[in-house]
């Protein structure tokens, strides 16, 4: 899209009086039905030429299905629909939608992942193909990467299904907004920064507001509110269907868009305030263990409690998860033992979690076949039992819907959270799950740890929301896949975390990890060299 001069947010006043005088979208009145669940329920909305707006809601509000309509993928059962002067009637469709201007990056990304990052481009553009097509896919997309994410590591050969999450984030991103100035004139970002760490994401926006400065108007849907609040002009809330409020967003705060989406303030709608818990006898003890990508990780977990994995975003947290998942039927090595079973809840549910093809009973139950089953065959009875039994405590809506993909992505979450819970697992593997997950469901997914845990269940927890880290007993600290802090307590607080994740690697060296290793060590000897 090429480069143009940073300016901040407009603040509302400009982009607020042009959303209202001369829209560049406007929906009105309108209302989509899933047979008896009113998915839109009247929804008005206009959109300014060169606006950015943020929508936020919990799961389920709607925001997913309104942007399924404005992309034309989804027809309203009433309303209008309006795009400039032209008013989108029932041929309205996605190629009409593209023609027109209106890209989208999905929440669960669209790449083909056995193709390479310049053929998805490709596929997405009908003048990317002919004579040449290759060299002419890797430089166009090579240079919208670059125009995006500055210094990013993508190369235009990889394959997509062996890039990490957050290069494939990057990847839909950029692919989204191949074109010259004025080919692209709305821009919909559906959880755009789930995956991306704090430097990509800043690059994002500040790409975002290069393409305000052209006149391009951008929709951004988030959980992450204070990202919506700071960078964008107006914030609209979603609840049950419908548009219950507008802000300013430099006029409003958190804990006024929670009180519009039904929730409670900000002081009680994030992690909750850190409980006693009792430590039983220890389920997972971790000596040195080393690997391509992990160095002499040392780490313990006894029963009833939290551990969390903290640190930068790829510095080896993803990488332990993933090895001692693999470990769990070789419990006895040399660096690894185990007293207990294990279940694993993905934060890549469209790769690694759902069964796209089963039923939210059969998702939430995949896990427990040998509960469900008598003498390898499936109980139906007993698998509906025990689906009913999660879904009720996870609070889990459209149980009668007949395919997962219709579930919003943080339901679909809360379904993989509920495959894990199902089964008679010791110790849960929680890989940064609440990836685009509202605060509402974080909540109640944090009573339902503590009520776990209080059973006797012990969860290990990568999160890349350091606030997270507030539900953990203790919390370890990891850096170029090596342990450099141990927390504990209120000592596991945000900003010790960030203090240990950029220190020096010459201090980590010296005082971290001697640190760590002493009070590992004191705990192993604890336990009089048990075998």
């Amino acid at each position: 899209m090429g480069d143009a001069t940073h300016r901040s947010p407009q603040r509302g006043g400009e982009g607020m009086a042009d959303s209202v005088g001369h829209p560049l979208l406007r929906l009105s009145s309108v209302t989509k039905r899933y047979g008896n669940t009113k998915a839109l329920a009247g929804v008005d909305l206009a959109i300014g030429r060169g606006e950015i707006v943020g929508i936020v809601g919990h799961n389920g509000a709607g925001k997913s299905t309104l942007m399924r309509v404005i992309l034309g993928i989804t027809s309203p059962d009433a309303g209008a629909v309006e795009f400039g002067t032209e008013l989108l009637g029932g041929a309205y469709s996605l190629p009409r939608a593209h023609s027109l201007g209106i890209r989208i990056v999905f929440q669960e990304l669209a790449l083909c992942p056995s193709l390479r990052v310049f053929e998805n481009a490709s596929l997405s553009r009908s003048d990317l193909r002919g004579r040449r097509w290759r060299r002419r896919s890797r430089e166009v997309i090579a240079e919208s990467l670059e125009d995006v994410f500055p210094g990013n590591r993508v190369s235009p050969r990889a394959a997509i299904g062996q890039l990490p999450l957050a290069q494939r984030q990057m990847v839909e991103i950029a692919q989204a907004v191949i074109g010259e100035v004025g080919e692209v004139s709305l821009l919909v970002l559906d959880e755009p920064t789930s995956a991306l760490s704090k430097e990509s994401a800043e690059q994002l926006f500040n790409f975002l507001r290069r393409l305000r400065s052209k006149g391009v108007s951008t929709i951004l849907i988030s959980h992450r509110m204070q990202e919506v609040l700071n960078n964008t002009d107006r914030t609209i809330v979603m609840r049950d269907g419908r548009v219950v409020g507008e802000r300013r967003s430099n006029e409003t705060s958190n804990d006024e868009l929670l009180a519009l989406m039904g929730g409670t303030s900000a002081g009680t709608a994030g992690p909750s305030t850190r409980r006693q818990r009792s430590e039983g006898q220890p389920l997972l003890d971790v000596r040195d263990l080393s690997t391509r990508r992990l160095h002499g990780i040392t780490l313990e977990v006894r029963r009833g409690e939290v551990v969390g994995l903290a640190g930068l975003d790829g510095q080896g947290q993803h990488e332990l998860l993933l090895e001692l998942w693999r470990a769990r039927h070789r419990w006895r090595t040399r660096a690894v033992r185990c007293w207990g079973q294990m279940a694993f809840v993905t934060g890549d549910r469209q790769s690694a979690g759902i069964f796209p093809l089963w039923d939210l009973a059969r998702n939430a139950s995949a896990s427990a076949m040998g509960d469900i089953s008598s003498f390898g065959l499936l109980k139906p009875a007993r698998e509906v039992a025990l689906a009913e039994r999660w879904i009720e405590r996870l609070a889990i809506r459209g149980r009668g819907l007949s395919g997962i993909l219709e579930l919003s992505g943080g339901t679909q979450q809360k379904v993989l959270v509920a495959r894990a819970l199902a089964t008679r697992a010791d110790i849960v593997l929680l890989d940064d799950p609440f990836r685009g997950v509202d605060v509402a469901t974080k909540r109640e997914t944090y009573q339902l740890i503590d009520e776990e845990t209080a059973k006797g269940r012990a969860f290990i927890w990568f999160s890349t929301e350091n606030a997270e880290l507030e539900e953990c007993d203790r919390v370890y600290v990891l850096r170029g896949g090596r342990m450099v802090t141990e927390l504990s307590g209120d000592e596991a607080r945000e900003d010790r975390v960030i203090a240990a994740s950029f220190a020096s690697e010459a201090s980590a060296n010296r005082d971290d990890v001697a640190a760590l290793g002493a009070s590992s060590g004191k705990r192993i000897a604890a336990q009089g060299g048990r075998s």
